[in-house]
C-alpha cells in the first residue's frame, strides 16, 4: 500500500522552507516572465502574467504563445508539484532539501486549443508520487480559465541520504 501524500490544502511550514531553499531562486524561470506559486503538498502554478512578442508566434499567430513556452511552463509546473510533495515525506525531515534531485524522462502534451490571451496558468499536480519515479498532470488555463492544453509527465527522483547527525 503506498503512503498518501499530506493534505493538499496546506503546505506544512518546513516543506515551503525546503522548497523556496531549493528552488525559490530559479533564474530561467524568471527571466522567461513566469511566477511560481505552490498551492499544496504535490499541487503548484506557473503563472505567465503578461506574455512577451517574443513568447508569441504559436500557430503563425501573433496573439498565440508558442508551444515551446507551454512545454517550459508545464516542465516547471509538475516538476515543482512533483519536489513539494517529495519535498513533504517524513524522511525528508532528516534530509538537506537541496540534495533532492529529479529529472523529466517523459513530457507529453496535448494541445487543445490556441492560446490566445493575456495571461496564462499551467497548473501541476501530482498523480503518484515514489521514491525513484513520479507521475503529475498539468493543465494549462487561459485568462477566461479555458483549458489550452493538458499534460502527463514521469519524473526520475533521487532522494536524498539522511543527514548524519
Amino acid at each position: 500500500m503506498k503512503p498518501a501524500l499530506p493534505s493538499f490544502h496546506e503546505l506544512p511550514p518546513h516543506v515551503a522552507d525546503a522548497f523556496w531553499a531549493r528552488w525559490g531562486s530559479n533564474t530561467f524561470l524568471s527571466a522567461q516572465g513566469l511566477d511560481l506559486e505552490i498551492v499544496g503538498v504535490g499541487r503548484s502554478i506557473v503563472h505567465l502574467r503578461q506574455p512577451t512578442a517574443e513568447q508569441r508566434g504559436g500557430a503563425g499567430s501573433a496573439e498565440v504563445i508558442n508551444g515551446g513556452v507551454i512545454a517550459y511552463m508545464f516542465d516547471a509546473a509538475l516538476g515543482c508539484a512533483i519536489a513539494s510533495a517529495n519535498l513533504a515525506r517524513p524522511e525528508m525531515r532528516m534530509a538537506d532539501p537541496r540534495e533532492l534531485r529529479q529529472s523529466t524522462i517523459n513530457l507529453d502534451i496535448s494541445y487543445v486549443q490556441a492560446a490566445a490571451g493575456p495571461a496564462f496558468q499551467a497548473h501541476g499536480e501530482v498523480v503518484r508520487a515514489g521514491r525513484g519515479v513520479a507521475f503529475a498532470e498539468g493543465r494549462l488555463l487561459d485568462a477566461t480559465g479555458g483549458i489550452c492544453a493538458t499534460a502527463k509527465g514521469i519524473w526520475r527522483v533521487s532522494l536524498p541520504r539522511p543527514a548524519s547527525r
